[in-house]
């Protein structure tokens, strides 16, 4: 590997061989990039999603492929990834997101213009065939530079795989939260608390085609994970200022609020709803006994994917 590598992109795989042949066209024909680097985290599929990825990857250089004997998911293994990337950038993304051909060109320009650790965009669920996908972005759009980039991710929407990121800043995060199964919340916070600058683009970044089998379609799962994103930055950051944690406590009780308007007859009438109102209007520091019992609920919670073999490779 060469030490002049501008943008790292980090796939993790499980599964996905009929995205596969789309995404890798669209990320192996990425336009603008000095000397991009390819690294394949498998977390032991059983279709041909690895033989897949050789034969789109043959000749090119700068791929890892890590072919994983056991299962994991998504967290731990994406930051396997983290930890193998020779990057001045990160790119991640799930193996069936497709980048438009110019998606990363346009971010890392916009990160080196601004002194950004962190670039976003937005995405679009296409509902069409993967094959229908390899475009490059389209028409004008307009972008958003905030200077401090924790309040900036913590009051808008910044959750969805695609994300730029300086490599340092995410190694220091140490990556994903591995105490949660999807890495959506956890990624953006846990890198922004060491980011210097963050812009959000008005585009999208990430083109999602037509979806068979995705965890967003339980909706249970998603409750838990961004409580326990959220719940976890707070009791591991106890030292971040008081206008930080209760935006953080904020996100942790609205999630913990829509899990309770799923699950409980006359949500209305219970007491998680007055807390949720009361954070809604004005923001509160943490309640650390509330949290926790709210954090015990949803660790009772059936149905849920957890990780249960943390793999720790950004806590060496």
């Amino acid at each position: 590997m060469t030490n002049d590598i501008d943008v790292s992109f980090v796939m993790t795989v499980y599964n996905k061989a009929y995205y596969l042949p789309s995404v890798l066209k669209a990320l192996l024909n990425q336009t603008g990039l000095n000397n991009p680097e390819f690294i394949f985290i498998d977390d032991k599929s059983s279709d041909e999603s690895v033989e897949i990825i050789k034969k789109y990857t043959a000749g090119y250089p700068n791929v890892i492929i890590v072919e994983n004997d056991d299962n994991r998911g998504i967290s731990p293994r994406i930051n396997q990834g983290i930890a193998l990337a020779h990057g001045e950038f990160i790119r991640m993304l799930d193996s069936d997101d497709i980048f438009p051909l110019d998606s990363t060109e346009i971010m890392l320009n916009l990160a080196r213009e601004n002194d950004a650790d962190m670039v976003y965009g937005g995405f679009i669920k296409t509902g069409k065939e993967p094959q229908e996908l390899e475009k490059e972005m389209t028409g004008q759009f307009h972008f958003f530079f905030y200077e401090n980039a924790l309040p900036a991710v913590l009051k808008g929407r910044f959750t969805r795989m695609g994300q730029l990121i300086k490599a340092d800043v995410l190694k220091k995060a140490k990556g994903a939260d591995e105490r949660v199964f999807i890495q959506d919340e956890s990624i953006p916070i846990r890198s922004a608390a060491h980011a210097h600058g963050i812009i959000k683009m008005d585009a999208p970044v990430v083109l999602v085609p037509k979806e068979i089998g995705n965890l967003s379609g339980n909706k249970l799962q998603l409750d838990h994970d961004r409580f326990m994103a959220y719940c976890n930055m707070i009791t591991d950051h106890p030292e971040l200022d008081a206008p930080t944690l209760k935006l953080l406590y904020k996100k942790a009780v609205s999630a913990y609020w829509k899990y309770i308007r799923k699950t409980r007859m006359l949500p209305y009438c219970s007491q998680a709803f007055g807390v949720y109102l009361l954070n809604q209007m004005v923001p509160q520091l943490p309640n650390l006994r509330r949290l926790q019992k709210m954090k015990a609920e949803f660790e009772k919670l059936q149905g849920i994917r957890r990780v249960t073999k943390p793999l720790g490779a950004l806590e060496r």
